[in-house]
């Protein structure tokens, strides 16, 4: 099952990796910009320089060592410069010009610039006024490659001379391969953070909705009457509270319905069963020698008998729904009353011609109200004859197995398919063999439901399976006592 926590925060963090990448991208193009603009007016300040003072009879060397001048030692290495003259004649050549640059492809702007650079540095030797500067025409910028390296050519010229000044970019375009690098290192670290940050964010925001899934985990038919706290939570959580209680009211009220309209059923439709058994038993003496209205009034009173026995299990299940089971626990002696018990079970048998087997070990005890106790031992031994074949067995076994007793109750009926061993337990379910047994009878679906109800109540554990010999087997489990003397 996916966590909507972690897709909050794998969301948060591809949105987030977008957002940066998109960032990221248009912060390097723009610093890229920024240091082709800052390279640009660098060359400017030198292409200006020059301009403003070259004529045809300029001094090479002095031309050349005005790059480490103006552009610094270090940089000086990455310029390289070439002056022509008016018919493009070469004038001077830096030994550095890239051999596949043809001055020819590199053409300046033929207006001059408005205004003209001022040319601040210019110095008379005497005290003659110096003569005027030239006149600058427009510049013009051209990036292109040689030999596989990037370069960024700028065209200034005069009336007289044009210079180019070569940059190898080289340089610049390796900072930003070092700063496009170091961004991706360390964008896994920052989407990573992004994402568990985002994860703590969805936890804290969930915490309502966690706690939320407790209490509603606490709720049962028994506890229908909890409500959950609405005082200190957010708008929104406050509203799912809110009509998540007002479900739990309506719940409350339809099982309280439900269950008191299946007590007062049971509970009134007892007197008439009563009366009814009653006239049919006074029926039987009355006519002791008519046999059709004894064979009929004993069938009438059969199933009487059966009826009384689904209102009181109707009944006893009601009130285990409703938390209301009423339980009496005295300290019994489960070894002896499995005796006695065991007794009655073996007259039910004695019709088929089961035999019944035990394995009773003595003085185990255990808290418990012994007339539920029994109901449980009369629903597992009616069971055991009633879904066994004739000629069968029942093996009853009663073991301490920690500080537990447990006590198993096995028949050699057919064995209960494997889909439907989950389901035993169920209210009125009855598996297709058990719809109608080897002896006729036909069952009610609530004897192992009841004794999981009464088994439960008393803190212990029933289940259904299949023994090591193939037989089905009802496993009880409750606490055992032990005596503080």
């Amino acid at each position: 099952m996916h966590s909507f926590r972690w897709r909050i925060a794998l969301s948060s963090a591809l949105i987030s990796g977008l957002v940066v990448l998109a960032f990221g991208t248009v912060a390097w193009w723009s610093l890229n910009r920024a240091r082709i603009a800052d390279l640009e007016a660098e060359m400017r300040h030198f292409g200006y320089r020059v301009t403003l003072r070259s004529g045809r009879n300029i001094d090479a060397t002095r031309l050349e060592g005005s790059l480490t001048d103006v552009f610094g030692a270090e940089k000086a290495r990455q310029r390289s410069l070439i002056l022509l003259d008016a018919q493009d004649g070469e004038l001077v050549r830096s030994a550095g010009w890239p051999a596949g640059l043809d001055p020819s492809r590199f053409v300046p702007g033929t207006e001059p610039l408005d205004p003209q650079p001022r040319d601040e540095e210019s110095r008379s030797p005497s005290d003659r006024p110096a003569p005027p500067p030239r006149e600058v025409m427009e510049p013009r910028f051209y990036p292109t490659t040689s030999g596989g390296r990037a370069f960024l050519v700028g065209a200034f010229a005069n009336r007289e001379t044009k210079l180019l000044l070569a940059a190898d970019l080289d340089q610049v375009a390796g900072d930003m391969r070092q700063l496009r690098r170091a961004f991706l290192v360390a964008l896994p670290g920052a989407l990573l953070i992004v994402a568990l940050g985002a994860a703590f964010v969805a936890w804290r925001a969930l915490r309502p909705v966690t706690a939320l899934g407790e209490d509603m985990r606490k709720v049962s038919a028994r506890a229908l009457d909890q409500r959950l706290e609405v005082a200190g939570a957010d708008r929104e959580f406050a509203a799912i509270i809110g009509n998540y209680n007002a479900m739990l009211e309506r719940l409350e009220r339809s099982f309280d319905q439900a269950t008191r309209f299946s007590a007062d059923a049971s509970h009134e439709l007892k007197t008439p069963l009563a009366v009814m058994q009653a006239t049919l038993e006074r029926s039987l003496r009355d006519h002791p020698d008519d046999e059709a209205t004894q064979t009929l009034v004993s069938q009438l009173l059969e199933q009487t008998g059966r009826q009384r026995s689904i209102l009181e299990s109707l009944l006893l299940l009601s009130r285990a729904d409703a938390g209301r089971l009423e339980i009496s626990p005295e300290t019994i002696d489960l070894s002896a009353l499995l005796e006695t018990w065991l007794e009655d079970a073996s007259l039910l048998a004695e019709e088929r011609d089961i035999v019944v087997k035990s394995e009773i070990d003595c003085g185990l005890a255990t808290k418990a109200d012994p007339v539920l106790m029994q109901r449980v031992a009369h629903n597992l031994f009616s069971n055991a004859v009633k879904y066994n074949h004739d000629g069968g067995e029942i093996v009853c076994r009663l073991f301490r197995e920690g500080s537990w007793i447990v006590w198993t109750v096995a028949n050699t009926g057919d064995p209960v398919p494997e889909a439907e061993r989950e389901r035993v337990f169920e209210r009125f379910f009855r598996g297709e063999k058990a719809k109608a047994t080897v002896s006729g009878e036909t069952g009610t679906g609530l004897g192992l439901s009841l004794a999981r109800e009464i088994v439960n109540a008393h803190g212990g554990e029933i289940g259904f399976g299949i023994d090591a010999a193939g037989r089905n087997e009802v496993r009880v489990r409750v606490p055992a006592h032990i005596s503080s003397s």
